[in-house]
């Protein structure tokens, strides 16, 4: 973005790239990773369907 030279201050997106302090938020340098997809399929994966048995009426 800037072309700044981060060294080992640089931050590293989950887009895959190395951003410096100024540009390393997702808004602010138009990444194209999904956070939100990806959020919602942790919650998929973590938190499985419950599904409770059948009462059997008397």
């Amino acid at each position: 973005m800037c072309r700044k030279k981060v060294g080992l201050t640089g931050f590293e997106c989950r887009c895959g790239n190395v951003y410096c302090g100024v540009h390393r938020y997702s808004d602010v340098h138009n990444c194209s990773y999904n956070y939100k997809a990806d959020a919602a399929e942790k919650i998929r994966k973590e938190n499985p369907v419950v599904v409770g048995e059948k009462i059997q009426k008397i």
